[in-house]
């Protein structure tokens, strides 16, 4: 969601202007879940940039564009449901919509998935190893301690 300083990660070219990966993206729309993420990852990694979705389609777009400036991506599923959105009806779509854009883009970082839909996590775990993409799970447990223990273990492990 925010800069905070400083760069690390590797660089490389597009359209000849140097960028550097120094992004953690997250798909949630939970905003208890992100107030827990978001502390962790800033302890855990001050120099990276923090950007959060709470939506498939918004996610999408960003990552057509920025994409390559990804570490990590952690993806839930459940999206909940239509709501208005400049007057009009919105669809946020689920996790799965995101999954399958990013198989059909060159894997770039690992992907954390954490929902609690234990039926739709295997079909976006086949769909993003599927694509290339090196992909673990965590499953959400007691309210937000899952967040501090084995989401924030996981991503110490993948970075």
């Amino acid at each position: 969601m925010h800069s905070h300083g400083g760069v690390i990660g590797f660089s490389f070219h597009r359209n000849s202007v140097q960028m550097t990966a120094d992004t953690i993206a997250i798909l949630d729309d939970e905003p208890e879940r992100l107030e827990a993420m978001m502390p962790v990852l800033r302890e855990l990694y001050p120099a990276l940039k923090l950007i959060s979705f709470d939506n498939a389609p918004d996610i999408n777009t960003w990552f057509a564009d920025n994409l390559k400036s990804c570490v990590l991506i952690c993806l839930d599923h459940d999206l909940g449901p239509n709501r208005k959105r400049d007057g009009r009806v919105f669809d946020p779509g689920i996790g799965r919509d995101v999954a399958d854009y990013l198989a059909s883009r060159d894997p770039v970082c690992p992907i954390i998935i954490h929902t609690t839909n234990t039926a739709a996590r295997p079909g976006m775990i086949f769909v993003l190893e599927d694509g290339g993409w090196d992909v673990s799970y965590v499953s959400p447990y007691s309210d937000l301690l899952w967040v501090r223990e084995m989401w924030a273990d996981e991503v110490r492990s993948v970075l």
